[in-house]
């Protein structure tokens, strides 16, 4: 039969047992607060952002300045021998982009992730299949117009 000493020191490594499980769960509670007041604060400021450019684009438009709004320019015919098709290009642009613009190129030479297309002699760099930069060929129509 136990004592009553064994009883309460029972008692007391139950209470003590319980009260550090009320802590932890309590610290815990606590953590998951202030991770969820970070994410809160985060998307109030991702709002905060978004509202000034949503006032900016409102303003532009109620002073009747473009906005960049999309625009579809469809290459002239000649491909890569007319300036004005040059002028289309946008660095990212995928290489079938590339080509719906310039047509094929003349010569492909690739390293490793790296294509240069050759168009007379100028040249579309890409790489992995995005345009990186490129340099007009001479002796094409209204080059001096442009600035790739």
């Amino acid at each position: 039969m136990p004592t009553n000493r064994a009883v309460i020191s029972k008692r007391m490594r139950s209470a003590l047992l319980l009260s550090a499980v009320a802590l932890a769960s309590a610290s815990l509670s606590a953590a998951e607060t202030t991770m969820e007041q970070a994410a809160i604060e985060a998307l109030q400021q991702q709002i905060r952002d978004l509202q000034v450019r949503v006032d900016r684009l409102e303003g532009k438009v109620q002073q009747g300045l473009p906005v960049n709004a999309a625009q579809t320019v469809q290459p002239i015919p000649g491909g890569w021998r007319k300036a004005a098709n040059w002028s289309l290009l946008i660095k990212g642009m995928t290489d079938g982009e590339v080509i719906d613009i310039l047509g094929e190129p003349q010569q492909q030479r690739s390293a490793n992730k790296f294509e240069f297309w050759e168009y007379g002699d100028g040249m579309a760099r890409l790489y992995m299949r995005r345009l990186k930069s490129w340099d007009i060929p001479t002796g094409i129509d209204d080059q001096s117009k442009l600035n790739p």
